[in-house]
């Protein structure tokens, strides 16, 4: 089986490893050729440091430029920031055969609503098939031709706005059994962790950031205060989730059940994440984790609450703030609740 993957970063490089070391054949794009320079140079072969084991993995194509090339593919993974979704689902389903399913990783909040919303706009003759995951698989950093994966989550949740068919759910699982299909939609959706664990912290540790220091980004950014914060937004989640008739995966049942990690505190269930330890802070707040979790993550899930008229106060003043803070509008500019499909599914 040829698996493609979109997207040469970390998260990217870390399923391909994985996909390859398990026998299927990768091939990988990335739309600016400086990602994958190194890799070309590199014979098409990265190095994988796992937390067992090291070993290399050989790409069947590298490719980079304006429009994918995926040639032959029977699933693709797109594991890129969420902000590219829209575009991708405009050029994606012309590199692609008819029918074969599309994965992103993470869609975050909505990611194949507004996907399929670009798609069917270009391509209406198309049978595009799209679905996303709640987060991406691997705790991973990379760096040229060499990824290091700190950890790997033990299921990881997708969805789509779509009916999927058993085919596909059979396929998906037949490449990777970590994947998890959740018949509703805003369980997958709403339940973004990375919305909570990206922005927040970024933006509270911002002096920190800016002041060139390098830290432990979730064992010394999370402090107990800021992960008492957290969980504060993460309880107004749940108002949204109960009045949708949604289930709500807290942080910490959530972190509990992908990493085995516990405690009494979200802050003592992230002290005790192996896969936390070793990662890095951001070196600049012109980083995903804040102009990609706070448009597609924190900001739909406002607008999910303003909809059905939620009052979530610490959501709404941490948004306020970030972008009063960041002198840009995220609020504006980030997703909307998909009000037409709400109203499909409850017809």
């Amino acid at each position: 089986m040829h698996v493609g993957i979109i997207g040469a970063g970390s998260g990217g490089l870390a399923l391909g490893g994985m996909l390859y070391h398990r026998g299927f054949k990768v091939s990988i794009w990335n739309r600016s050729p400086e990602r994958v320079r190194p890799i070309l140079e590199n014979g098409n072969s990265i190095t994988v440091q796992d937390v067992d084991s090291t070993y290399s993995a050989r790409f069947e194509s590298v490719t980079s430029g304006e429009v994918p090339i995926l040639p032959d593919v029977d699933i693709v993974f797109v594991v890129t920031p969420s902000v590219a979704h829209e575009e991708l689902g405009s050029k994606l389903p012309a590199a692609i055969g008819d029918g074969v399913p599309i994965v992103l990783m993470p869609g975050r909040t909505y990611g194949s609503y507004v996907f399929l919303k670009e798609a069917k706009r270009v391509f209406p003759h198309k049978n595009v098939i799209c679905l996303e995951a709640q987060t991406i698989l691997h705790a991973c950093r990379s760096s040229g031709a060499s990824v290091k994966v700190y950890g790997t989550k033990t299921k990881v949740k997708y969805s789509s706005v779509q009916s999927i068919p058993a085919s596909i759910i059979s396929l998906l699982s037949s490449v990777l059994n970590e994947l998890e299909y959740v018949n509703s939609y805003f369980e997958v959706a709403l339940n973004n962790v990375g919305a909570f664990f990206h922005p927040i912290p970024t933006i509270l540790n911002s002096g920190w950031i800016e002041s060139g220091n390098i830290f432990k980004y979730y064992i010394e950014g999370i402090s107990p205060r800021i992960a008492e914060y957290i969980q504060t937004l993460d309880d107004e989640k749940k108002l949204i989730c109960d009045k949708m008739n949604v289930r709500h995966i807290s942080l910490i049942d959530w972190v509990g059940a992908e990493y085995g990690a516990f405690g009494g505190t979200l802050y003592q269930c992230i002290q005790n994440v192996p896969a936390y330890t070793d990662i890095s802070s951001p070196a600049t707040l012109d980083h995903r984790y804040v102009y990609d979790d706070l448009k597609t993550g924190l900001v739909p899930i406002y607008k999910t609450a303003k909809y059905f008229s939620i009052n979530v106060p610490t959501l709404e003043a941490f948004l306020n703030f970030s972008c009063s803070f960041l002198k840009r509008d995220y609020i504006s500019e980030g997703r909307d609740f998909p009000f037409e499909y709400y109203k499909d599914t409850i017809k």
